[in-house]
């Protein structure tokens, strides 16, 4: 597994918003949370390397007012990857070591869900950013998460990092891919997970004109070039859920 370039020297912008969702802990482990507490459908929201961002708060606060339940884990647990850290460079092989891989995440993900289906969400989708595409799309293929009644039934993933080839020959649900200009070609990889049987509703789509982490924590939301693509793939995240979950 390995990141693509520019998430590994690409700080985050500076930003200023102020969150309209709520915050619980459970297991010392924060968890922000937005939209109505009796929307049935659930999401859960895998952010970037730089933690509970304005941005990422931002985002899910509209995917909240789009009729979802968000719920967004401090997986990270208050200590996000900052600018300081990625001038020495000596932040990459600790985070890969110890904090990137599903095995470190899942607990948190798994309460997550737990949360959504206490609340009576009855479906959920993921959707993630960068490393937080990575998770998503370990939680897709994660048999285990399918016997203890906790899977996700379909995930989003904008501007994905550390995905590999075998992450959408194992994928068990439809996805939403959108790749920036600093993503490799999915194609290929694409191609699988399009022809398995929930292939029709998955979908691709690239953002030739965007950064990686456009959409969240490295977005200029106050450029209009930038936020009317953030405005378009939160869109096109909204149709897929509610074409993916309500099903």
């Amino acid at each position: 597994m390995s990141f693509v370039s520019a998430c590994c020297n690409t700080p985050p912008v500076k930003a200023n918003y102020k969150p309209a969702g709520k915050t619980s802990t459970k297991d010392n482990v924060e968890y922000y949370v937005a939209g109505e507490k009796g929307n049935k459908i659930g999401i859960v929201f895998c952010y970037d390397i730089f933690g509970f961002h304005p941005n990422s708060l931002q985002v899910a606060d509209i995917l909240g007012r789009s009729g979802f339940r968000v719920i967004m884990p401090d997986f990270l647990r208050g200590d996000p990857v900052t600018a300081e850290k990625m001038s020495n460079g000596t932040w990459i092989p600790e985070f890969m070591a110890n904090r990137a891989a599903w095995e470190h995440n899942k607990g948190i993900f798994r309460t997550a869900v737990e949360i959504l289906r206490a609340e009576g969400v009855e479906s959920i989708g993921a959707v993630g950013f960068c490393w937080g595409a990575k998770l998503v799309m370990s939680a897709l293929t994660d048999e285990s998460e399918k016997f203890l009644g906790t899977s996700v039934k379909s995930g989003v993933l904008i501007h994905p990092s550390a995905l590999e080839k075998k992450d959408f020959e194992n994928a068990a649900g439809p996805i939403l891919l959108l790749p920036t200009k600093d993503e490799p070609d999915f194609t290929e990889s694409f191609a699988i997970a399009k022809a398995k049987p929930f292939g029709e509703t998955s979908y691709m789509e690239r953002f030739d004109n965007q950064i990686h982490g456009f959409c969240a924590a490295r977005g200029d939301f106050s450029k209009p070039e930038v936020s009317g693509d953030v405005n378009k793939a939160i869109q096109m995240t909204v149709g897929f859920f509610k074409r993916t979950l309500l099903a």
